[in-house]
C-alpha cells in the first residue's frame, strides 16, 4: 500500500465536515482532520485574495486519489479546489496496517 496524505481547504467548517463524512463513510479515507481558522493568501483571477479557509487533512492510499477528487470536487463550493497529495515515507506499522484496513483496496 502506497499510503498518502491529501491537502484540501474548505469555505466553511459545514463544508469542512461534509467533505470529510463523504470520504470516511465512503471507505475513500481512514480519517480526515479539520482545523479551522487557516488564513490564505492567493491570486485569483489577477486580484491577491485572502480568506479565512477549514483545512483538511486526508490520509488515505494512493489508489484513492482519483475517487476523493471527485468526490470532493462534487461537494466543493470552489471553483478549484485545492487537491494536493504527498506520500506517507514514514509511519508506524499499526497505523498504517489500520488505515490499510479502512480504506480496504488491500489486504
Amino acid at each position: 500500500m502506497e499510503a498518502i496524505i491529501i491537502y484540501t481547504t474548505a469555505a466553511s467548517m459545514e463544508e469542512a465536515e461534509h467533505i470529510a463524512d463523504a470520504l470516511v463513510s465512503g471507505r475513500l479515507a481512514a480519517c480526515v482532520q479539520i482545523m479551522p481558522g487557516v488564513r490564505s493568501v492567493y491570486n485569483w483571477r489577477g486580484k491577491i485574495s485572502q480568506s479565512e479557509e477549514v483545512l483538511c487533512v486526508i490520509k488515505t492510499e494512493a489508489k484513492r486519489f482519483k475517487e476523493i477528487a471527485q468526490t470532493v470536487e462534487q461537494i466543493h463550493s470552489y471553483d478549484v479546489p485545492e487537491l494536493v497529495a504527498v506520500p506517507i515515507v514514514h509511519g508506524s506499522i499499526n497505523y498504517l496496517s489500520w488505515l490499510n484496513d479502512q480504506v480496504g483496496t488491500e489486504s
